[in-house]
């Protein structure tokens, strides 16, 4: 049996400027591909909003941010 987490694979339609903006980010050299600016975009938002478990991970500046919302 693997233990890998269960991945699923999801297909997303998005304006040009977008694509352009993540491309951006790669140039960048910021992230290795496209999924992983997603990934860490989508991170951010469930961490924003306190969905579990993302939330209890927020540390820093960006958790007093999250606080005075």
């Amino acid at each position: 049996m693997s233990s890998k987490p269960d991945k699923h694979r999801i297909n997303v339609t998005m304006p040009e400027t977008y694509v352009k903006a993540l491309d951006c980010l790669l140039g960048k050299g910021l992230f290795r591909d496209r999924s992983e600016v997603v990934l860490d975009a989508l991170r951010y938002l469930f961490r924003r909003y306190g969905i579990e478990p993302f939330a209890t991970n927020v540390v820093g500046p960006e958790k007093d941010a999250l606080s005075e919302q």
